[in-house]
Formats: structure tokens, C-alpha cells, sequence
């Protein structure tokens, strides 16, 4: 461990400083109104970094514990006080029950609530909700809400009936992982950015072994890693899986990152006074670099190893271990084993560079059950835990207990009942910007396989509702064993390929990747938004995805719920842009700058797939059918369309003036079509069934053919994008600009101009054969068809490559 000693002290002056807790809020910005039609059922939350005195983590509200009994009774029962609150309730929750009735059950629910003990939590959920119910009766919509999610985490998995308040506010969902990878091929076409960083990278052959690698910890100066393996099968029969509780080879392993390379260097494992003949993992570093908590399980047996009251039994076992001990490790283990996995810890002597001084930390944060998985807040002074310790909501549980300023550590407190559910909670991280908690759950709302990564800030009195991290990071499978960087934008996690839901026979390795945008602790600023339909007023429904166009940093989309609404939860002061897409809207895309939280509504027009989209028209010269070099970029962005939108067909229509005879302008129109379409389908190698044409000459006239200035909108040809009934790919519309050639299209007039389209000698041949063809059909009769002829003859001329050009692409 002498390797460590170097890095760990020439780091210790910048991690303290860096990791000193701050007590000022640093507001970015003062959130925008919001009209009061949207705003009745929305709760705006502040872009505001909180940073508290972590010192002072305790669950409360003020100076009292908001749910004293949890570590108390596990039944609080009061039925003179349940009696009073049946007779406020008698005539129902409704809004006629008058203020001062309100007022009075509301104060006598909150009351009864916070002397909840455990139990109450599953027994007695509805009582939450009530008190939710009240609270919005009252208009205090952010206590409403509070009770309201209390209700919903534990009703869930439970018998108790199923609440809602989906009146209350407006919430969004992820879309699945791949509906994800679908929208970035969709976005990659209409809107080419920065490719998605790569997920999953693997760590590498220095950290992963064979073995199951996993429970990484990363400090954070991101410079040393600290994780558990079961790599070690010393006099081990080869298994297809080491059952670590069977074998007890889980062992500490720790790397230091070569600053020169940036290279994680080979993993070594953490010396015989940390890991024993028994299991040791889920170890941390305290903020001084110089003491380690770990977890050790061994089977509830004495650890007085040079103790005269060291069992008999342990005395042999000590005997028979597997690794031969230093005298340098021949260490004291103070104090006994109270369950089956304990908390210890190990300091660096820095005058002997060793680990030593291990020691169990004691009844008051230790349990006769298995307690695991320690990590510290970043002022040292907190520690989180996870136990399944008798008295808890779930399985297992989140715990913490402080360090006092005696050296004791307090007895320990479950984290309460907004972290901790029916199910079970594990692998709690805390990171210190924004008082962000991490931890893994079964039993927290919006799952998306088993065991998914949440995130909840602390807010000084209480806990946030924690939030799924996405589909990024969450799948369908248990995620679980995880590190964060201290910038918090690097995640280092244990992931499993195999399929095998045991815990013990998954083959973890160790990863890191881009902490996805939504994931981060500092992602607070919030940016929402409503669809509406611009002429019905209606909600529509679709799917948004989010851009940071600095970092390129894709953000996981979100579905558009049925009230139009949808929200994300972002890194302040950034550029973002939006796509806002359905089967049945325009894509929106905008650019915002958020400095502030932003609350955007967009209205837009449904598409009728019945009903055709006009792209805007093009003009032709007088009498002319003729493929001018000013309209070839026009058509040469049609092309690029149609390929991008495989949905649509192409209606092709042309129309004249009303000079000359109606039958020339018939046929001059329906040359102008086919010319266009033409071109269209042998450059864009499209289906001749997909672009279709067909003129109308003088009939159809958009203006009076009046003035030279209205005959000349009137010469024009017309594209009708056409819904492809067939079609059964992704659906995806485009956007509103993208129907307007106008501006968007750069207007050549050099005759040069090369479309990246020339006609080999075949299609030349083809169109002599073709222009023969017009030459006999065409009946010229007066000036006008002479110089319909003309401009027909000059078409192949005009087009016709030079010698060499023509030689390299025969060639």
C-alpha cells in the first residue's frame, strides 16, 4: 500500500479545500412568469444551488425530526385522535367543506402523520393522502405534493388502493432505451450534430480481471479507485462462478491514475490488515484521504486476534488462513461482530506508511443483521449505510449516523420515508454539490428493470422526491455498485452482461462513461414546455428530445404527456437545442440559451395524412419548360427531403399563364412537370410509383393573370407531399422551415453550376429518344410553340457534359 501513501498525501491539502461545505445559496436566476392557464397546475421549483452545511444532515423539518418515530415504535395509534379527524371528515374531502374545517383536519392530520412509527407508513398510507388532499384544498400546493409522494412510494407494492393526483402537477416520462437509439437515427438525419459520446467503456484490463469486478469508489480528485473483486481463487477448484460466501475471497483492490498517461495503472490489492482470510468489500475514503471504511463479514465470530478471550474456534480458524500475514499486518481487530457483515474502518499511519488500527465501529451504527456498503458525505462527518436490520420500511434500508465531536458516532437513524420504500435500497453515494444523494431501488416509482440508480438533493429540511436517472444509465436489468466524479460528470459502474439475475453468479466488470446530462448533480435548472395545437388550442402528444449543443451531449427524450406537457431537468448556463417531434405535428426545433428556469409553450398545426402539404412553388421563365441552373438547387434539396422523410410521396404540378392557346398551355405545363419529375427520380434513384406528375396549363391560376407581375406567380410548378398509406417505418414529420425553399435555398444563376447530376451517354440516348418523341407530339402552330421547341431542343445541350467529363463517368 506504500504506492498509495504518495498520491494520498500530496492530495490531502487540495481535497480538503476542495471539499470544504458551503452555507450561502447561489441563486442563478429568477424563474420567468408563466400565464396564469398554464400555471394552475404546475409547481414551479427554482434553479437554485443548495449547498448546506453537511455537518448537519439530519432528516428534519426546523429543529424537529419530521418523522421522530421511525427509529422509535413501529405502530403510533391514537384513536381519540383518529375519532376527531372522522367527524372533521364526515361530510367528505371536497372543495365545499368549509376553511376552518379544512384548517382544523388539516391541522390534526399533520399532527397524527409525523407521530408515525414504521408500520404506519404501509398500515395507515391513506391517511397521507388525505393530508395531501387537504393541503391542496388549501392551495399549498408544495406540502400537498410532498404528502402526495410519501403516499405514492409506499402504496406501491402494497395492498393499500391506489391514490392519484395527476390534477396536481404535470409529470413526463423517459422514453425507453430503444426508442432513444430510434430518435438519435431520426435527429442524425434532420439535424447532423456531434455524434453521442460512447457508453460503457470498460475500464480496462489493469482494473477488470476475469473475476467479478465490482462496488467501484472513485475520490474525488478522480485519481484514485477503490473497488472489490473476487479475482484471488488461490487453491480454488475452477467454477463456472466463486460464490464469495462460500470461497470468502471478496477482496479490497485499489489503482492510482498515471497523471502522465491519464491511464488507470495496474490494480493492486489493499494489504492483509484490510482484507482477512474472510470477505471485505464496498469500501470508501473518508474527505483526509487517510481513513478507510469498508465493510468485512465473518460470520459472527470474536475478532480479538491476540486476545486471551479469543474463542477457541477462531483461534484455529486464524491458524488455517489462506494468506500468509506480515508482521506489519498482525494487527488488532477491536471489538466484536455483531451481525453477519459489519462496518469497520482502517487509518494510514503515514510514520509507518501502513494501514492499520482497524476497527468495527461499534452497536451504534453496527446491527445483528447485515449492515454494508458505507459512504461518506464530503465533509467526513456523515456516514450512509445500508442494513436489513429489524424496524426498517423494506428489505433493506438507508441509514446514517454522525461523527460527534467526541470521535463517537451517533446511534443510527433510518433516512426516512421519502429514500427508503416497502421494497429495498441500496448503495447509497452522497455527493456534495447540491447535497445529491445516489442510491439504487426496487421500490421507487418510475422503475425501469429492477434495481435503477436514483437521485434526490437534500433541501435542508427534508429530502426531494428522488428521480430516476434515465434510460441512459437505468435498463432493464439491476443497477447497482456505482461511483461519481467530483465534477460529477463521470460515472464509474459495475455492469454485468450476462443475463443471470443472482447477484452472486453475475460476472460484473467495471465501466465508466459521460454522466448523461439528467443524471448529474448539478442538472437543476428546470425547462418545461406545453404542444398545442395552434388551431383547435388543443394538447397534442409527441416526443422532445434535448441537445446540449456545447458538449454535444445528447439528453435522454421525454414523451409529451396527454396535457401536452413535458419537462427536463438541466445543467444552468448552457445552449441547448429542442427537438419537438410526432406522427402528427411538425418537428419544432429551437435554440435556447437557459440561464434561468424556462418555461416554453409551442404551437404548431397537426398533420392530416389525408390532406397534402405544399411545398412552395417554383417559377418558370415565360413559355419555357426548361430546367434553369436557379432551380436545380431547389430540387436538389427535394431529393435530400425525400430521402430524409421516406413517408412521403411527391405530387409534381404544373401550371402556365393564360397567354397563348390553352392546349400549348396544357401541354407546356405537363413538360414542365415531367421535367422536374424527371429529374428528380433519376437523380434521387427513386420509385417512379413514388413521384407522380401531371399539368393543368392556364386552369389553375393562384392570382388574375392580369399584370406581368401576377402571370408570372401563375408559371409555376407546384410539390405535394402525399402520405404514404404503405408506409410502416418510424414516423417522423418535418419541420415547418423545412416546407419553405425560399430563403433556406441558395439561388444560382451561374449557368456552370454543377448539381453533382450528369447524364451518362445512355440517358442521353434515352432523352434524344424522348425529345423526338415531344418534337412529334408538339404541333407548332405559332410563335409560342416555336419557342416551346426551342427551349425543349436547348434542354439536352445545356445539360450534355463535356468529352472528358462524359469518357470518366463511362469509364
Amino acid at each position: 500500500m506504500e504506492r498509495l501513501k504518495p498520491a494520498m498525501l500530496s492530495l490531502l491539502g487540495l481535497l480538503l479545500c476542495y471539499l470544504q461545505p458551503v452555507t450561502s445559496l447561489a441563486q442563478f436566476g429568477t424563474p420567468v412568469e408563466e400565464d396564469s392557464f398554464f400555471r394552475k397546475n404546475i409547481i414551479k421549483k427554482e434553479a437554485v444551488l443548495v449547498k448546506e452545511d453537511q455537518a448537519d444532515i439530519l432528516l428534519r423539518f426546523g429543529a424537529q425530526p419530521a418523522f421522530p418515530n421511525i427509529d422509535g415504535p413501529q405502530m403510533y395509534y391514537n384513536k381519540k385522535a383518529l375519532s376527531n379527524i372522522a367527524e372533521l371528515e364526515a361530510n367528505g374531502l371536497d372543495e365545499m367543506i368549509p376553511d376552518r374545517y379544512l384548517e382544523q383536519l388539516d391541522r390534526q392530520l399533520v399532527e397524527y402523520v409525523h407521530q408515525f412509527g414504521i408500520e404506519n407508513f404501509s398500515k395507515n398510507v391513506d391517511l397521507l393522502w388525505k393530508t395531501g388532499r387537504v393541503k391542496q384544498l388549501l392551495g399549498d400546493t408544495a406540502k400537498a405534493l410532498y404528502y402526495y409522494e410519501l403516499a405514492k412510494i409506499h402504496n406501491y407494492g402494497t395492498r393499500s388502493p391506489v391514490f392519484s393526483y395527476d390534477t396536481l402537477i404535470e409529470t413526463s416520462e423517459w422514453v425507453n432505451i430503444e426508442e432513444y437509439y430510434e430518435m438519435l437515427d431520426i435527429r442524425r438525419k434532420i439535424d447532423p450534430l456531434i455524434p453521442p459520446k460512447e457508453v460503457l467503456v470498460p475500464m480496462g484490463d489493469q482494473i477488470n480481471s476475469l473475476a467479478p469486478d465490482y462496488a467501484p469508489f472513485v475520490d474525488p480528485s478522480d485519481s484514485i479507485l477503490i473497488f472489490t473483486s473476487r479475482r484471488d481463487t488461490t487453491g480454488m477448484i475452477p467454477d463456472s462462478y466463486v460464490d464469495p460466501f462460500a470461497k470468502k475471497n471478496e477482496d479490497l483492490y485499489y489503482s492510482e491514475i498515471d497523471f502522465m498517461s491519464g491511464e488507470w495503472q495496474e490494480a493492486v490489492r489493499l494489504p492483509d490488515s484490510v482484507n482477512s482470510e474472510f470477505n471485505e468489500g464496498s469500501a470508501c475514503l473518508a474527505p483526509d484521504g487517510l481513513t478507510l471504511y469498508f465493510t468485512s463479514c465473518r460470520q459472527g465470530v470474536f475478532l480479538h486476534t491476540n486476545n486471551r478471550n479469543t474463542l477457541p474456534e477462531q483461534k484455529k480458524r486464524n491458524k488455517v488462513s489462506r494468506r500468509k500475514k506480515t508482521p506489519q499486518a498482525d494487527i488488532q481487530r477491536n471489538g466484536m461482530l455483531f451481525g453477519s457483515c459489519d462496518i469497520y474502518k482502517a487509518t494510514y499511519d503515514p510514520t509507518t506508511q501502513s494501514w492499520g488500527h482497524v476497527q468495527n465501529l461499534g452497536k451504534q451504527v453496527n446491527s445483528e443483521s447485515w449492515d454494508s456498503q458505507p459512504n461518506m458525505s464530503a465533509d467526513g462527518r456523515t456516514l450512509f449505510f445500508v442494513s436489513n436490520r429489524k424496524g426498517g420500511f423494506g428489505g433493506t434500508d438507508i441509514y446514517y449516523s454522525t461523527l460527534g465531536e467526541d470521535g463517537r458516532w451517533s446511534k443510527a437513524s433510518n433516512l426516512g420515508p421519502m429514500i427508503n420504500s416497502p421494497k429495498n435500497e441500496v448503495t447509497p453515494f452522497f455527493h456534495k454539490i447540491n447535497s445529491t444523494l445516489y442510491f439504487s431501488s426496487t421500490g421507487q416509482m418510475k422503475n425501469f428493470g429492477s434495481y435503477d440508480i436514483f437521485k434526490a438533493r437534500w433541501m435542508g429540511t427534508d429530502w426531494e422526491q428522488p428521480k430516476n436517472v434515465g434510460p441512459l444509465v437505468n435498463t432493464r436489468g439491476n443497477q447497482y455498485y456505482f461511483s461519481i466524479s467530483g465534477k460529477g460528470t463521470t460515472i464509474f459502474y459495475s455492469n454485468a452482461k450476462d443475463t443471470e439475475k443472482d447477484h452472486v453468479k453475475q460476472n460484473f466488470d467495471l465501466f465508466s462513461f459521460p454522466m448523461p446530462m439528467e443524471a448529474r448533480p448539478d442538472a437543476i435548472a428546470q425547462l418545461k414546455g406545453f404542444l398545442v395545437d395552434s388551431v383547435s388550442g388543443y394538447p397534442l402528444r409527441g416526443k422532445v428530445m434535448v441537445i446540449d449543443t456545447e458538449e454535444g451531449i445528447e439528453i435522454t427524450p421525454k414523451r409529451i404527456n396527454e396535457k401536452g406537457y413535458f419537462e427536463f431537468d438541466l445543467v444552468n448556463d448552457r445552449k441547448y437545442r429542442l427537438y419537438v417531434m410526432s406522427d402528427s405535428i411538425f418537428t419544432i426545433i429551437r435554440d435556447v440559451e437557459l440561464n434561468q428556469d424556462t418555461m416554453f409553450h409551442f404551437f404548431t398545426r397537426s398533420f392530416e395524412k389525408n390532406k397534402p402539404i405544399v411545398f412552395e412553388a417554383m417559377g418558370f421563365r415565360s413559355n419555357s419548360a426548361k430546367l434553369s441552373a436557379s432551380v436545380k438547387p431547389k430540387l436538389d434539396y427535394i431529393i435530400r427531403f425525400l430521402d430524409t422523410y421516406p413517408m412521403f410521396k411527391l405530387e409534381v404540378e404544373g401550371h402556365t399563364d393564360s397567354d397563348g392557346r390553352a392546349e400549348s398551355n396544357l401541354r407546356l405545363s405537363n413538360q414542365r412537370a415531367a421535367s422536374i419529375a424527371d429529374y428528380i427520380i433519376r437523380k434521387g434513384e427513386f420509385d417512379t410509383e413514388r413521384i407522380t406528375f401531371q399539368g393543368y396549363g392556364e386552369t389553375r391560376p393562384i392570382v388574375p393573370n392580369d399584370t406581368e407581375e401576377n402571370k408570372e406567380k401563375n408559371r409555376r410548378v407546384e410539390f405535394k407531399l402525399v402520405f404514404d398509406e404503405t408506409y410502416d417505418g418510424e414516423m417522423f414529420l418535418p419541420s415547418e422551415e423545412e416546407l419553405i425553399l425560399g430563403d433556406k435555398i441558395e439561388n444560382i444563376d451561374d449557368p456552370e453550376y454543377d448539381s453533382e447530376f450528369d447524364w451518362t451517354d445512355e440517358e442521353l440516348e434515352q432523352l434524344e429518344k424522348d425529345q423526338r418523341k415531344w418534337e412529334e407530339e408538339l404541333e407548332l402552330e405559332d410563335d409560342l410553340d416555336a419557342e416551346l421547341e426551342s427551349d425543349i431542343l436547348m434542354r439536352a445541350n445545356d445539360e450534355k457534359p463535356d468529352s472528358k467529363k462524359s469518357k470518366k463517368k463511362k469509364d
